[in-house]
């Protein structure tokens, strides 16, 4: 899946996991797979395909913009969730295509709340005032495409759900089918 002119593994003795993606003909910049960040806001960069975002708006607020909650997929199929809160929204907007691949450094990575569980990864990304987010166009890791759009092509479904049936919500273990009401407003 990966190419060696693209990548250099760290050594073994390495705790986590890291690899090179060459941003441009004379830079190489070191990052880390999902699997392996670390909590805290460490040093730590990674990359990835932007599969989606959306805004989270707080419905009991009028819909009062809450951030930019994103979706990304690296090398290893594993896909974890952003979060760009309100204040940096106008910051970042402007750069967030889906299906581009970016390099994002000086994060936060901190554990999801199962009230707010995105993505099956037990993280999210947070991004801080010092975050950096940069496009990767040359030499990028190779991440799936499927049909030509990122990962997931389907659309955004944007609703409120009003009502859950049949599982017990509380039981994580189980996996029985549920009927899910969702009302979504044009």
């Amino acid at each position: 899946m990966t190419s060696p002119a693209v990548f250099a593994a760290v050594p073994a003795v390495a705790p986590v996991s890291v690899v090179t993606a060459v941003t441009s003909a004379a830079a190489a910049v070191p990052y880390t797979t999902f699997d392996s960040l670390r909590l805290g806001r460490t040093a730590q960069s990674l990359v990835g395909r932007l599969i989606r975002f959306w805004d989270a708006k707080d419905i009991d607020k009028n819909g009062e913009l809450l951030g930019i909650t994103l979706l990304l997929l690296d090398e290893n199929d594993s896909v974890i969730h952003g979060f760009i809160p309100a204040n940096r929204v106008s910051h970042y907007r402007a750069s967030l295509e889906s299906g581009s691949i970016v390099r994002l450094e000086c994060f936060e990575v901190a554990r999801v709340s199962h009230m707010y569980k995105v993505t099956e990864h037990q993280f999210v990304i947070r991004f801080l005032p010092s975050t950096r987010m940069v496009g990767v166009q040359v030499g990028g890791p190779v991440i799936k495409t499927i049909h030509g759009e990122a990962y997931w092509p389907s659309a955004n479904v944007v609703g409120e759900i009003r009502s859950v049936q049949g599982s017990d919500l509380e039981n994580n273990a189980d996996t029985s089918r549920i009927v899910v009401l969702l009302l979504i407003e044009p």
